[in-house]
C-alpha cells in the first residue's frame, strides 16, 4: 500500500518555462548524478501529468513513484510540460519542481533531453526497493509452512490428550461445593434392598411369615423338598446345564 504524504504547494523558488530542474540529495555518487543528467541511464517507466488539475496529479504521482519503487525500477521519466501564458510560470512545473524533493523514495531528478520532452520533463532516480530474502528451495526439500503445521498440529494433539488424561479421573462429587443429601423416599428404598431376608438367596418373593416352610419329618416337607429339586433341575435346564443321571433310586425322606 504506497505511504501518503502530505506535499506543500507552497513554492518558494519560481521557475519558467525554459528553466532546468536539478536535484540531488546528499550521498548520491557524483557519476551517478551525471549520468542522470545525461540520459545515460535508461528510464523504465513513465508518467504523463498533462492536463491534470492539482490533487489529480499529486495522488497520481506519489502512487506511480512508490508502484516503481516496489517494482525495484530505479530511473522515470515524468512529464509534466511547460505549456503556459506569457510571462507566467508553469503551475504544473513549479509543482513537480517542489513535490519531488518531499517524496523520500526520490535521490535525484534532473530535466530531460530533448528526444525525451526536454525543459517539459524530468529523470527522476529513485532509491532501491528492500526485497524479501527468498528462501532457495533445495532437491527433496518439502514446504516448510507444511512442516510448521504438522508440527503445530502433533503439539495440539498433544495438547488434547494431556487434557483429556486430566479431565477423566475427575468427579463430579468430590468438587461439588453443595454436600449431598438423600431424600427419605432415597433412604427408605436404600433400606429396602438391603434388608437381609431380600439379599438372601432363599428368597423367592413371597413372605416367608405367609408361606413357612413344612416341619421336619414330615411327609408335606419330603414333598416340598421333592418339588424343590424338581424345580431345581428345570432351572439347571434352561440354562443349558444337563443334569447327572444316576440309577441310584432318590431318596423320599430322611
Amino acid at each position: 500500500m504506497a505511504e501518503e504524504y502530505y506535499l506543500s504547494d507552497d513554492i518558494e523558488d519560481t521557475v519558467f518555462s525554459e528553466t532546468t530542474l536539478s536535484y540531488v540529495k546528499p550521498g548520491v555518487p557524483h557519476k551517478r548524478f551525471q549520468d542522470l543528467k545525461n540520459g545515460a541511464i535508461h528510464w523504465d517507466a513513465k508518467l504523463d501529468l498533462h492536463g491534470l488539475k492539482t490533487e489529480a496529479a499529486r495522488e497520481a504521482l506519489t502512487q506511480f513513484i512508490h508502484t516503481q519503487v516496489r517494482n525495484n525500477k530505479q530511473c522515470i521519466l515524468i512529464i509534466h510540460g511547460k505549456d503556459s501564458p506569457k510571462n507566467v510560470p508553469p503551475l504544473l512545473k513549479n509543482l513537480i519542481n517542489r513535490w519531488l524533493p518531499q517524496i523520500k523514495e526520490v535521490v535525484a531528478f534532473h530535466s530531460a533531453k530533448s528526444k525525451d520532452g526536454g525543459s517539459g520533463a524530468v529523470y527522476v532516480l529513485l532509491k532501491k526497493g528492500t526485497e524479501l530474502p527468498k528462501r532457495v528451495p533445495k532437491a527433496g526439500d518439502g514446504s516448510f509452512l507444511v512442516a510448521e503445521t504438522k508440527a503445530m498440529e502433533r503439539k495440539r494433539r498433544l495438547a488434547e490428550q494431556q487434557g483429556e488424561r486430566q479431565i477423566a479421573p475427575v468427579k463430579a462429587r468430590e468438587h461439588s461445593d453443595v454436600e449431598h443429601q438423600a431424600s427419605p423416599e432415597g433412604e427408605l428404598q436404600n433400606s429396602i434392598l438391603q434388608h437381609p431376608i431380600l439379599d438372601s438367596q432363599r428368597f423367592d418373593g413371597i413372605d416367608p411369615n405367609l408361606n413357612p416352610e413344612p416341619p421336619l419329618n414330615t411327609e408335606a416337607r419330603r414333598e416340598f423338598d421333592n418339588e424343590k429339586r424338581e424345580q431345581e433341575k428345570e432351572k439347571q435346564l434352561r440354562l443349558g446345564n444337563m443334569p447327572k443321571f444316576t440309577t441310584a433310586p432318590t431318596p423320599r425322606g430322611p
